[in-house]
């Protein structure tokens, strides 16, 4: 059996949709991928298959590239589905997006231990001198465009305009990705 993605990924999916596009883009987009699960239970296993045949519909039908799809994605899961989904975890991951960043390994720690079959991403961090935060990521789904937008998104959560580079990537053959975030 292949990987599983939580059903909480693909729920973030249909809001993004749902929210930009509307529902009937997300039925066509649910009807191409051949999905027909009337709706995503959070903590649920659906196959990888399933969440990547989604973001190649939705790329196809709106026009942005897979990339970006995964970058939106991750902008709007954390101040939309994530928040929703997840309050006692939000209220305890931080007053701050730096805080916030500095917590996703214990968050996902956290949410994902109740979980059978969960293989939640490591993180490793190092706080630079002037105030920038290196995310060491390390994935076997190397989904580093979500992460990306995960990290937007958390900025926006708390009304900060972060900036993210990706300066080590999986993808380009390095060990794991490195993302640098500049605070405000």
């Amino acid at each position: 059996m292949g990987e599983a993605m939580k059903g909480i990924i693909n729920k973030g999916i249909q809001d993004l949709v749902e929210s930009k596009f509307g529902s009937e883009t997300w039925d066509k987009v649910k009807e191409v991928a051949g999905c027909n699960e009337p709706f995503f239970a959070a903590g649920k296993d659906y196959p990888d298959e399933l969440t990547v045949s989604l973001v190649e519909v939705v790329s196809e039908t709106t026009g942005l590239s897979i990339e970006d799809v995964m970058v939106e994605f991750g902008k709007f899961w954390v101040p939309n589905t994530g928040c929703k989904s997840y309050p006692s975890y939000f209220q305890i991951a931080g007053t701050s997006s730096r805080e916030f960043l500095m917590n996703m390994d214990k968050v996902h720690t956290l949410v994902t231990r109740s979980l059978p079959n969960a293989a939640p991403p490591r993180f490793e961090y190092e706080e630079l001198e002037d105030g920038r935060l290196l995310m060491h990521y390390k994935s076997s789904r190397r989904l580093c465009p979500v992460l990306r937008g995960l990290i937007l998104g958390v900025g926006i959560h708390h009304d900060e305009e972060l900036q993210v580079e990706e300066i080590a990537c999986s993808l380009r053959g390095d060990p794991h990705c490195i993302m640098e975030v500049t605070f405000p």
